[in-house]
Formats: structure tokens, sequence, C-alpha cells
């Protein structure tokens, strides 16, 4: 397959709400498992950490129309286009490596945004030490570090430079390689003696995507985000034009003309 090059100027190196909208009903669906889990009744203080354009939020808002809904995110971009949402919530930019309860809550919810951040064996105690007794932490987080489109892009930033040198900085390959996102049993062994409560689990999902280049309008809004931050034009129209080259060629379509992405996640309902 002859994959056209993508040009630097159409890939946005910033949190783009469009983009991520465009899978809105794909990222909704881990969301509601997760939901089906927390088993708090009434939950007063709600926060949404790393809430994006507001698609956990909002079911959040739906479950509990009177609870005090706080979401959180780092992006400008990302808390603008929730604005616009009809539900009754507060918006807060912050730096989630850095946040803290302005007031105790009842329910942290925290979808896709845990596994940016590393160091979660301090983490995690931190977000449970933000709840009211009888709180709960409920987090999902994309644990993609095994996946094949992930170790597409980690080979593409090794072996894609000219002459077979790597892409971009020591420190990037390094970083991409890293694994915030810790084994089951390592969360279970972490967790278990600060809670009351604790469930954790792994979910697997075929998700079914269309379009030209499916998987990489998927993983350019998120785990493709700080390589694209990083490098130079000429490396990124480089890396971008193997990689996509890689990933046409690894996940070719179906007869249907629908392309298949398994995509791991972990889960995590803890209670205090």
């Amino acid at each position: 397959m002859i994959v056209k090059p993508i040009p630097v100027g159409t890939v946005s190196t910033q949190w783009d709400p469009s983009a991520y909208l465009k899978f809105a009903q794909l990222r909704q669906r881990p969301v509601i498992e997760l939901l089906d889990h927390i088993k708090v009744e009434n939950p007063q203080r709600i926060y949404d950490l790393g809430c994006g354009t507001g698609i956990a939020t909002q079911l959040l808002a739906q479950r509990w129309p009177n609870a005090e809904l706080i979401g959180v995110d780092s992006s400008a971009e990302m808390l603008a286009e929730a604005t616009y949402l009809p539900i009754r919530a507060l918006w807060q930019r912050r730096n989630l490596q850095e946040w803290h309860a302005e007031l105790p809550a009842d329910l942290l919810l925290a979808a896709a945004v845990l596994h940016f951040i590393n160091g979660h064996e301090q983490l995690m105690p931190h977000l449970l030490s933000q709840l009211n007794p009888g709180g709960c932490l409920a987090a999902h987080m994309p644990n993609w570090r095994d996946a094949h489109w992930y170790r597409l892009m980690l080979e593409t930033l090794e072996h894609a430079g000219v002459g077979g040198t790597p892409l971009g900085t020591r420190e990037l390959r390094r970083s991409m390689a890293e694994r915030p996102v810790l084994s089951l049993d390592c969360y279970y062994r972490l967790l278990a003696p600060l809670t009351q409560n604790l469930e954790i689990w792994e979910t697997e999902y075929l998700q079914v995507v269309d379009g030209q280049s499916p998987i990489f309008d998927w993983v350019k809004v998120s785990a493709l985000r700080p390589v694209l931050l990083t490098l130079d034009e000429q490396e990124r129209n480089r890396f971008l034009s193997e990689y996509l080259k890689r990933v046409h060629e690894e996940y070719p379509p179906e007869l249907d003309g629908r392309t298949l992405f398994s995509f791991k996640r972990t889960f995590i309902v803890a209670r205090v």
C-alpha cells in the first residue's frame, strides 16, 4: 500500500478537541464500564480528573445530577470545548502532577489520564488522600506499552533517521519506552492496605474503526503527542512517513473497509 505523506502543518501538536471527539463513542465505552463498578450512592462532590472535552463529565452529570461536579484538565483547548456541554459543572485548568482537591472529594474519576503521569507508587496514595471517608477513586488507563502499534512507534523512533540513526533525543526515546502503568498485582499490593474495598481488572477491546488512517487518527491525540511535540519539523516529517507506512502494513483494512484495532485498559475502583 502506498501511503501519502502527511504535511507537518496538518498534524496538530496541541490537544485537538475535534480529533479527540472523532472517536467519542469508543472513548465512552470504558467510562461506562468503570461507572458500572462505582457503588457510591450520593456523592456530594465529584472531580473528573483529566476531563478533556467532558466525555466522562457528561456521564457523571447524568448519573449524579445533584452533585457538585468539577472538571479538571491542563488543556485550555479541551476545557473550552467542554464548556459547551449542557451540564452544570465547574471547569478548572490545573496540572494534575501538582493537583490537590480544594475540598475533599466523594468521588475522583480519572478516565484515560493517569498513564501520562509517572510515579504511581506516590500518585495513587496521594489521590486516595484527597477523598472523604467512604469516598471512591475510579480510574481507567490505556495499557498500550505492549500494543503492536506502540512497538512500531518505538521502532520508528529508533531506526527512521538518516542512515538508520535514531530520531529525537535519547531522553524522548527513553521516556516513550517507560511504563508508568503498573501490573495489576502491583496495584493491589499498593492500594489494598489503604482501602476498604478494591477492584482491579483489565479489559481488552476490539475496536472497529473507520477512515483512511484510523489508528493514526486515534493515537495522534494521545500516545503520539510527546513525539510530535519534541521532534523538529524535518524529523517529524520523516517519522510520520515511516510510521504511517508501518501502521498501514501491519493493520490492513478488512474486506468491509474497516480496521481492527485492539486496545487494552486497566481499571481500578478503590474505596477508602
